[in-house]
């Protein structure tokens, strides 16, 4: 395919994903053209590779390696050189190391410098200057003129080191940085893709196997127990029960019956369905939230730093203080300190220091946050995280366990509620519901059952000890209405041979550190929010334990994903685990997910917790902020320590070579600044790791 063939579609970037603008990076890889949102994604894809390409991965690895093993012999050798080290030593001798540097520093230039001289070229070819611009520059023009020097010269001035460094210093930096991106860059294309499989479709009485491509609105297809459904569709035949989580983000199955809606993507339950499909390809459900998805990726508008908004006139304000010193010094007849001139100019300007003042505190913060259990896809989002001022989160598998626990058993008079409990257990130990499940799981043992039937969306019947024991709805208990104890709370009742026992009230339990978190969040100064698909009884009773006062329920996905926009999506961290968060998690100036949560979160998410403990958030959003001020510390040396050294150099005070050791301490003083990260949060102490009930969250 050709590089700049255009196109309408939307463009991801092949190492991190992210959308590509039409003058994005272009290259090949592996001998396949891909874009790039940056020459960084563009150099670290071809240093990481894929499968298959071990051996370009390590050349192009060897070359980064070599190039400052290379550059560290060569600044010895100039420190030698700086300090006299070579007084006394017999001419050859120096002559040899000279050609040493010329050597070592040659393959520097042609393996890490020649890329940023054909981008210069290109951005100048448009009009337009950046800082490759002026580390171009600066490396080729130190290294022609020690060449020059060392070619025509029996004492030669070389600065091979301060080219070298350049490079060497500036890849480093925008590699870490681009490799702090890294994410499956095929994500939302293997999750358009994954619906797509084979339907059983019946046609005149046969059933015939088609591709899910080939299926048309109104055809019959037949479903059996633990398979794909390939289209949106309605139930002509059957019950079962439809674990949603891939489309709502909840576990819990749902039971189906004739005339129910099912949603393409999900999965069948145990039993066989006859489906008539009413939606198929990106009419479906699950394709117009992929959609929404990848249209909120394409207009998130990228980070732009403060270095290349300043470049914008540095670079050109420094090349033409070079030209302009160079030309003074030439006119008053001092072509040769012109010459020195215009290379400390440029030398000393060269953004080493400004190459590294953002990723290396992002790279040593990312580092930090992966120990405390918090993954941050890249740099960008702890500078977008350290500026959000609301957090909205959503309820089930958020700040709620996403499981149901039983937190209540009400007996009737003169009965014990472990009995309530045990009857139900027995019972429910033959169901595969998600409500079975959870009693069950608190009753630790079930006792025998027989003659066991269940009925979808009513309960499940068996005998236990000869007798009729029912669990299920009020009404299926044939129990009288009862006032719920816990406001949102699901009521199970339990019957023996037509009396009721009792009944079982189960919830969702808030996860580990939600309401500290959510302290911890208002202390921040932050404005926090709870959105839900759920109903208002529900929400309002999880908004209360967490101690959440704005809250937003029945929300749908685009309900939520302009509710982002409302709040002013930069400034808003939305925090979410299923497919219907995705628009909402991707347009948010930062998308929160967990590890377990689904492909789409995970995709549209620019930071993951590990684990369930909440209280990882406000301390991502600290660490954000100490990266943050960390950054403009480290930008406002750097440019303050080439605002003055330039000065200098243009007055004739600043040689080369100080020039390169002023670089070089500036850098280090970047790279300590941005060491103290590393300290972040080591008085943190370990959170419980125990799930909060109901009752516990109010008290």
């Amino acid at each position: 395919m050709n590089p700049d063939q255009s196109s309408t579609s939307i463009h991801l970037c092949g190492h991190c994903g992210l959308p590509v603008a039409a003058s994005g990076h272009q290259g090949e890889v592996a001998g396949v053209w891909q874009r790039f949102c940056c020459y960084g994604c563009y150099l670290c894809q071809r240093i990481i590779g894929e499968r298959g390409e071990a051996g370009l991965t390590s050349w192009l690895l060897a070359q980064l390696g070599l190039s400052w093993f290379f550059a560290m012999d060569i600044m010895m050798i100039a420190v030698a050189r700086y300090t006299g080290g070579f007084e006394g030593v017999d001419p050859s001798t120096v002559r040899f190391f000279e050609w040493t540097e010329f050597g070592l520093a040659t393959p520097i230039v042609f393996m890490l410098g020649v890329p940023y001289l054909w981008r210069s070229f290109k951005s100048l070819s448009r009009g337009s200057v950046n800082a490759d611009v002026l580390i171009a520059l600066g490396a080729i023009a130190s290294y022609a003129f020690s060449t020059w020097q060392l070619l025509t010269q029996d004492n030669p001035i070389l600065y091979y080191d301060s080219g070298t460094m350049i490079l060497v210093f500036v890849n480093f930096g925008r590699y870490i940085e681009a490799a702090a991106r890294r994410r499956t860059a095929s994500g939302i294309r293997e999750l358009s893709a994954a619906e797509l499989g084979k339907a059983r479709r019946r046609s005149a009485g046969a059933i015939t196997e088609v591709a899910a491509s080939e299926l048309a609105v109104g055809d019959e297809i037949v479903l059996e127990p633990g398979a794909t459904l390939p289209a949106d569709g309605v139930i002509t035949r059957g019950h079962s029960q439809i674990p949603e989580a891939l489309i709502t983000g909840e576990e819990r199955p749902v039971p189906k019956n004739v005339g129910d809606s099912v949603l393409a993507g999900t999965v069948n339950g145990d039993t066989e369905l006859e489906v008539r499909v009413t939606a198929v390809g990106t009419d479906t459900v699950r394709s117009r939230i992929v959609q929404l998805t990848k249209q909120a990726l394409l207009h998130r508008t990228a980070f732009e730093s403060a270095v290349d908004r300043v470049s914008r006139a540095f670079v050109p304000l420094v090349i033409v203080l070079a030209i302009a010193s160079a030309a003074w010094w030439i006119w008053r007849g001092d072509a040769g300190q012109g010459a020195l001139v215009a290379l400390s100019i440029l030398v000393v300007a060269c953004p080493c220091a400004l190459g590294l003042a953002v990723p290396m505190a992002s790279a040593l913060a990312l580092g930090r946050a992966a120990e405390l259990g918090i993954l941050i896809r890249d740099g960008s989002v702890l500078e977008n995280l350290a500026r959000v001022r609301r957090v909205l989160f959503d309820k089930t598998g958020t700040l709620t366990q996403g499981a149901p626990s039983v937190t209540r058993i009400d007996a009737e008079a003169g009965l014990d509620a472990s009995r309530v409990l045990a009857l139900a257990a027995a019972v429910e130990s033959k169901s595969e519901h998600w409500l079975g499940k959870a009693i069950v799981r608190r009753a630790g043992v079930a006792g025998a059952v027989t003659d066991f039937r269940a009925f979808p969306g009513r309960g499940v019947e068996g005998r236990v000890e000869g007798k009729l024991v029912r669990v299920g709805s009020a009404e299926f208990c044939a129990a009288p209405p009862f006032a719920s104890p816990l406001e949102g709370a699901t009521e199970v009742c339990v019957s023996e041979d037509g009396a009721l026992q009792g009944r079982i009230w189960l919830d969702d339990a808030l996860k580990v550190g939600a309401r500290a978190a959510v302290g911890e969040l208002l202390e921040l100064g932050l404005g926090v929010h709870l959105v839900t698909g759920d109903g208002e009884q529900a929400a309002r009773r999880v908004a209360r334990e967490a101690g959440i006062r704005e809250l937003q329920f029945r929300q749908t996905p685009q309900d939520k994903l302009k509710l982002v926009e409302s709040l002013g999506a930069d400034k808003v961290a939305m925090t979410g685990d299923g497919l219907n968060d995705g628009p909402a998690l991707m347009a948010a100036g930062v998308g929160i997910t967990f590890a377990e949560a689904t492909g789409l979160a995970r995709i549209a998410s620019g930071l993951t917790l590990i684990g369930q403990d909440l209280s990882r958030l406000p301390l991502a959003i600290r660490l954000a902020r100490r990266t943050l001020i960390i950054m403009w510390l480290n930008l406002f040396w750097a440019f303050s320590y080439n605002a003055i050294a330039v000065a200098l150099a243009v007055a004739g005070q600043l040689a080369p070579w100080h020039a390169a050791l002023a670089m070089l301490i500036s850098s280090l003083f970047v790279i300590g600044n941005s060491w103290r990260l590393r300290d972040f949060g080591r008085n943190v102490a370990p959170h419980s790791g125990r799930a909060v009930s109901p009752r516990e969250a109010v008290a």
